[in-house]
């Protein structure tokens, strides 16, 4: 009944997307974005992504989809495990002229173990003003198989004294967790970035940075882990 009641909230939310795709201007037109991510940590834990986003240009409310696929490698007790997931999703988006917000539903069908589950997202951004503009960025999203809750916040500045500039600092803290029945996980990441813009169409991030992992799912005895990670993403807009 609970997977009936979410499955009709996507329904729902894919309608009023449809909806909305209609009621859009002929002149919009479809823009698509890729990115990914590799990271790694001396936990001997790696997590690779990989996905897209599809959404329509302009200012207001608009529809967007999105599909990424992931591996997380991971070690409990010294025994190395891993995790694999596709998760589609749509929702929509509002554009301003300085920052936004979107709320989206999909599935995430896991492997190894195989579930399938219904997930839910929130994002909002603002890239400010003035001549080193301050961009901030939040980005969660919630499962509700798992009961897992993934959260990111991050700010940047440019480098230097131009809003032209292409590199930009700033810094990113993470944190993640839940779980059922009594297993549960959780994580915690801060760490500052460095963001280059190649072209205007093509930029890239790094971080290193601090993380403290913990939770029964990695042993009931076992005593909360720290270690550093490193993180490189990609993201491309044709």
């Amino acid at each position: 009944m609970r997977l009936n009641r979410h499955r009709n909230v996507v329904l729902a939310v894919a309608a009023i997307a449809g909806l909305t795709v209609l009621g859009r201007p002929a002149a919009a037109q479809l823009h698509p974005s890729f990115y990914g991510s590799a990271e790694a940590d001396t936990r001997n834990t790696q997590f690779y992504l990989l996905g897209m986003y599809v959404g329509m240009g302009g200012l207001g409310w608009s529809p967007f989809f999105n599909i990424n696929g992931y591996l997380l490698e991971y070690p409990v007790n010294g025994v190395k495990r891993n995790l694999s997931a596709i998760s589609p999703s749509v929702g929509l988006a509002y554009a301003g002229r300085t920052g936004g917000v979107s709320f989206g539903v999909g599935y995430a069908w896991v492997h190894n173990a195989v579930v399938t589950a219904v997930t839910a997202s929130f994002g909002a951004y603002n890239n400010g003003s003035g001549s080193r503009p301050m961009h901030t960025q939040l980005l969660s999203n919630y499962n509700f198989g798992s009961r897992y809750l993934w959260a990111r916040g991050r700010a940047s500045v440019p480098l230097g004294y131009s809003v032209s500039h292409p590199a930009r600092i700033g810094l990113e803290v993470v944190g993640q967790g839940g779980g059922k029945n009594g297993v549960t996980s959780n994580a915690f990441q801060v760490g500052p970035t460095l963001e280059y813009a190649w072209t205007p169409n093509f930029r890239t991030t790094g971080v290193i940075g601090y993380k403290n992992v913990g939770g029964s799912f990695f042993g009931a005895s076992s005593p909360r882990e720290s270690a550093a990670y490193f993180k490189l993403e990609f993201s491309y807009s044709p």
